[in-house]
C-alpha cells in the first residue's frame, strides 16, 4: 500500500523546501523594507465567517469539520478583516502574512488544494498612495527573486461594472464572470455565453471592442471617479521607481466577491503568466462589523516557485570535519564557536572517513573546517573553500572573520 500526501496536497523535500523558504525570505525582506509588519490568523475560521465572502463557487471548496461549524481558511483577506474589524490599530495598518490556504478544487497542473499565499495589505488609507505602494511594493520583491520585465495591469472595478450594465443591465455579475474567463476561452466562446445571457452579437462584439480600448479618456466616460483614481495611481508609481511597467486594461476583472475600486495584476509575459495581483475592497470589513478602507495585493507563491523550478540555491554553511574519529570533541568544540557567532556549522555525525565526510559537505556546504592533529596541537583548523579547493590553517578568530564576509 502507498502512503502518499491527501489529494492536492504536497511533501516538500529539502532542495525544494530551502528553495521555499529563501522565496518568502526574500518577500519578507522587501514586505519589512516598505513598512509592512507581520500579523497571522488560525488555519480555522467559523463557516459564518468564511461564507459571508466566499460566493457561491468558493463555498463548495472549502474545507469543513466539526460537523460544518468549521472550515479551513481559503485565502488570507477574510480572516485579515474579521480581524481589523474586532480590534483597534494605528492607522493606516500595513500588514503581510505568508502562509497556507486551502480549496477543495479539482487539482490541475499548476493549482493544488493546499497553496501559499503572500499577502501585503493597507487598512484604513483612502487615497491612491496605498495602491501604488503596493504594487511598487509587490513589483521589487518580484525583482528580488530573479525576474525581470514584470508588467502591471490596472483597472476599476467601477469601469468595468458600467461596461457590463451598459450591455445587460441587471446582470453585471454573469457578464464579468464571461470576461473574467476571455483570456481563457478565447473572444468567440465570450460572444456566445454574452448572447446566451440575452446580448446581441454586434452588441456583445462591440463590447470586447470598447475594453481594448484602455485609456483614461475612455474611463472617464465610464466612471471619472475611477479615471481619477487611476490618474493618481500613474502619477504616484514613476516616484518609486521608473522600472515598473503600467498598463491600463479594461478587461480585467478579479474578484468579484471583493473589489469595489482599482484592481491590479502583474504578469511577467504571455509565457509565464499572472504572478499577482488584488485591488481595494473598501466593503469587506464592514460586513464583520466595522466600516473602514483597505486595499492589498497578493503575490502567487506557488506560480512563481514553478516559475524558479531547476534554480539551484548556492551552498552555504560550513562542515566541520574531524581526520579521525579521536578529534571530534575537537571539532565540536569549533562547532559550537561557530555556532555562537550565528554561522550554520555541522559536524560529522556518521562517524565517516575524511573523505566521505567532504564528499557529503561538498552538496550542502561552501566551506569545510578540517581539524586533526595539526589543527588541534595549534588551536586552530584547515578552512577550505570546497568550491575552488584553495585551503589555509587558520585561527577561530581568522575562520569566523573569512564566514562572516
Amino acid at each position: 500500500m502507498d502512503y502518499c500526501a491527501p489529494k492536492g496536497m504536497r511533501d516538500f523535500l529539502p532542495d525544494e523546501m530551502q528553495l521555499r523558504e529563501w522565496a518568502i525570505d526574500k518577500i519578507k525582506k522587501v514586505y519589512k523594507k516598505f513598512g509592512f509588519v507581520p500579523m497571522d490568523s488560525p488555519a480555522l475560521e467559523t463557516l459564518n465567517v468564511l461564507e459571508k465572502k466566499c460566493g457561491d463557487e468558493i463555498a463548495g471548496q472549502l474545507y469543513r469539520i466539526d460537523d460544518g461549524k468549521l472550515a479551513l481558511r481559503f485565502d488570507l483577506t477574510v480572516p485579515l478583516a474579521r480581524v481589523a474589524s474586532s480590534n483597534t490599530f494605528r492607522k493606516p495598518l500595513k500588514r503581510y502574512c505568508i502562509g497556507p490556504v486551502w480549496r477543495r478544487e479539482e487539482p490541475q497542473k499548476g493549482r493544488f488544494r493546499e497553496f501559499f499565499q503572500a499577502d501585503a495589505d493597507i487598512i484604513g488609507c483612502s487615497t491612491m498612495r496605498a495602491e501604488a505602494e503596493l504594487i511598487a511594493c509587490a513589483c521589487e520583491a518580484i525583482s528580488a527573486l530573479g525576474f525581470s520585465g514584470a508588467k502591471v495591469l490596472l483597472n476599476d472595478r467601477r469601469i468595468i461594472s458600467a461596461i457590463a450594465k451598459g450591455l445587460l443591465p441587471g446582470k453585471e455579475t454573469p457578464v464579468l464572470r464571461i470576461l473574467d474567463k476571455r483570456e481563457k476561452i478565447g473572444n468567440e466562446a465570450a460572444i456566445d455565453g454574452l448572447v446566451k445571457l440575452g446580448a446581441k452579437k454586434e452588441d456583445a462584439k462591440k463590447l470586447l471592442s470598447e475594453i481594448s480600448k484602455a485609456d483614461i479618456k475612455t474611463a472617464k466616460s465610464y466612471s471619472p471617479e475611477a479615471a481619477k483614481d487611476l490618474e493618481e495611481i500613474l502619477s504616484i508609481l514613476p516616484n518609486y521607481t521608473k522600472a515598473i511597467k503600467v498598463e491600463l486594461d479594461f478587461s480585467l476583472v478579479r474578484g468579484l466577491d471583493y473589489y469595489t475600486g482599482p484592481i491590479f495584476e502583474i504578469s511577467l509575459g504571455k509565457q509565464m503568466g499572472s504572478v499577482g495581483g488584488g485591488g481595494r475592497y473598501d466593503q469587506l470589513l464592514s460586513i464583520y462589523g466595522q466600516k473602514d478602507t483597505a486595499t492589498g495585493i497578493s503575490l502567487g507563491l506557488e506560480r512563481l516557485l514553478v516559475l524558479m523550478k531547476g534554480k539551484k540555491l548556492e551552498p552555504s554553511g560550513v562542515f566541520v570535519a574531524c581526520a579521525k574519529p579521536e578529534f571530534y570533541a575537537y571539532a565540536l568544540q569549533i562547532a559550537g564557536k561557530l555556532w555562537e557567532k550565528g554561522i550554520a556549522a555541522q559536524t560529522d555525525l556518521n562517524g565517516r572517513n575524511l573523505k566521505k565526510q567532504l564528499d557529503y559537505a561538498s552538496s550542502s556546504c561552501k566551506f569545510a573546517a578540517i581539524v586533526g592533529e595539526r589543527e588541534k596541537k595549534q588551536n586552530k583548523l584547515t578552512l577550505r573553500n570546497l568550491k575552488s579547493g584553495k585551503e589555509e590553517l587558520v585561527s577561530i578568530k581568522e575562520a569566523i572573520a573569512t564566514l562572516s564576509a
